[in-house]
């Protein structure tokens, strides 16, 4: 289809000073454009074609968008822009998200757009890109190209680019029924040329045995010849390969010689290091049968500063935790306070472990290569097994797991061994053991109650105030948005929508990060519930007044009067 010629920019929305608008007509995928400022709502262009033409083919290459959408209009007229191809996604958030797929190129045919948009004369379009999963990055198009279904020039094939990349034209041969079969037979009249000769042998005989072609510059005699020959295996190499190639090369010789000797040092390296060490271990052993029994007891012993109470196995550990939601998020706060490690709602210098979720996030990066980030198994492993176990068995960066394991990172058992009497060596009862751990317990549960009070003034760009079921602020509050999902827009005041996350929270309901198609209500303004509405139709769209007043009433309140 031939392209049409866009004339000039209309207008556009933002542009960076690099990546200009003025490239969307370059048709080089290099030149790209983008909005001015990361996180922007959304970012369009709008074009003035050469002339009036019927649109019936789209290509898109896309440069960090989620969604693009494009219109239509007439510039003579007054009317409003028309959809002609409708929000189409081009990442998924998990992409947008992680940034990755950011080039995604879709191609658009008459009968995915629009109708009877598609079949009408348009000389102004406008381009709509949004990014809503990702508020870190600047996004817009790599390029764009219309078609229209007009006749081809002189008769002559016309020639379409994608970007750098050239369309193949179409074949001159019309095919109808039956012409293959007859086209063939003609070929096989006339003599075949060395190239066809081997395509025909590799395609008519068996898979088990193909004849070996002879090609003579008589093309006569070579049907002949074919036949008197037994059928034998065919050789592949004989076509992919020349006999140059198949010749001793003396550099690859001496490179294969050289990865063959390293290949066998380590070998006799490792077979020496096993000798060695089985004679240490024997050696040890024997040793071990005539020494007195003290020395076997202070081999077999573990030395008694690697144990540690339970409430003091994360004792030094300040952890700060992300992208895991309530109830998970609450459950591993507890079980870590409980091991005398300390929680911080934001990353500080103080802090030591990030308790993650996924690579690549903000939170991620902005920690890496001060902290240690590992996996929230860490902890529920550490509590389950009651020990402390080396953080780098569950880091999340692949470049800590190549590390060896540090002194300070071996993990510590609680156990205590048993004994026939009830008190040990110096003299300390079990009885006293036990009133101090209790005691120990109490002040960790007043500190964690003030730190789960604390966290309602703190907040992260990523996180959601949690409060406990313990918190005795919530058990009187009422339970009217159980099992509800919210997604708070971000059209509002920071300071009001960390207060709506409040109350959502403490009325029992779940505050979603993303407009996904799990959200139950979206809390949004006018202007923009119909661009919500495009994420999730069977969502409800309502005013924040609707929140304020069921909190005032301590009861749900009837959404008529609030939806948008």
């Amino acid at each position: 289809m031939p392209k049409i010629k866009v004339d000039h920019i209309v207008s556009f929305s933002s542009e960076d000073p690099v990546h200009v608008a003025n490239n969307v007509l370059s048709g080089d995928p290099a030149k790209k454009w983008k909005c001015k400022e990361a996180g922007e709502r959304s970012a369009t262009v709008v074009l003035q074609l050469e002339k009036a033409s019927v649109i019936s083919g789209i290509d898109i290459g896309n440069e960090n968008s989620a969604y693009i959408e494009v219109l239509v209009t007439r510039s003579g007229t007054s009317d409003d822009f028309k959809v002609l191809l409708v929000m189409s996604s081009f990442m998924t958030p998990l992409e947008a998200r992680q940034s990755t797929n950011i080039n995604k190129v879709r191609m658009f045919v008459q009968d995915q757009l629009s109708k009877p948009e598609c079949e009408q004369k348009w000389d102004r379009v406008k381009i709509v890109c949004t990014q809503p999963f990702n508020r870190h990055v600047q996004y817009g198009l790599s390029f764009i190209t219309l078609h229209t279904s007009g006749d081809k020039p002189n008769g002559a094939p016309v020639q379409t680019t994608i970007g750098k990349f050239a369309v193949r034209p179409e074949s001159p041969d019309s095919l109808s029924a039956g012409s293959l079969f007859a086209r063939r037979a003609e070929l096989k009249k006339e003599p075949l040329s060395a190239a066809a000769a081997i395509r025909e042998a590799s395609t008519s005989a068996s898979p088990v045995a193909k004849p070996k072609l002879k090609i003579n510059n008589n093309s006569h005699n070579s049907d002949s010849d074919s036949e008197t020959k037994k059928p034998q295996p065919r050789n592949r190499n004989e076509l992919l390969y020349s006999k140059d190639e198949e010749e001793p090369n003396e550099k690859i010789d001496k490179i294969i010689e050289k990865k063959q000797n390293e290949v066998k040092e380590k070998k006799n390296k490792e077979v020496k290091s096993q000798k060695k060490t089985g004679e240490s271990s024997k050696r040890k052993n024997d040793g071990g049968e005539s020494s007195s029994p003290k020395k076997k007891n202070k081999v077999v012993e573990k030395p008694k500063e690697k144990r540690k109470p339970f409430t003091d196995l994360l004792r030094g550990v300040t952890l700060v935790i992300s992208g895991i939601q309530n109830p998970d998020r609450a459950n591993l706060r507890t079980l870590a306070l409980e091991m005398g490690a300390k929680y911080k709602s934001d990353w500080d210098n103080t802090c030591t472990h990030l308790i993650c979720a996924f690579t690549n996030t903000p939170k991620f990066n902005q920690v890496k290569g001060k902290g240690k980030i590992v996996k929230k198994t860490w902890i529920e492993e550490c509590h389950s097994q009651r020990k402390r176990l080396p953080w780098r068995r569950f880091c999340l960066d692949k470049s800590d797991s190549k590390k060896a394991e540090s002194e300070d990172e071996i993990w510590e058992e609680i156990a205590e061994e048993k004994k026939d009497d009830s008190t040990d060596e110096e003299g300390y009862d079990d009885t006293k053991m036990q009133k101090r751990i209790e005691e120990i317990q109490a002040k960790q549960k007043d500190k964690e109650k003030t730190k789960k009070l604390d966290t309602f003034s703190q907040d992260t760009d990523e996180e959601t105030i949690a409060i406990s079921d313990d918190d005795e602020i919530s058990k009187k509050l009422p339970d009217f948005l159980d099992f509800k999902t919210f997604f708070i827009d971000e059209v509002f005041d920071e300071d009001i929508t960390k207060m709506l996350e409040r109350y959502v929270i403490a009325y029992k309901g779940v505050v979603a990060e993303n407009p996904s198609t799990d959200v139950d209500f979206f809390i949004t303004s006018e202007d923009n519930a119909a661009n919500l509405k495009n994420y999730n139709s069977n969502a409800v769209c309502l005013r924040p007044d609707w929140l304020w007043d069921c909190h005032n009433s301590q009861k749900l309140v009837s959404t008529a009067e609030y939806v948008l």
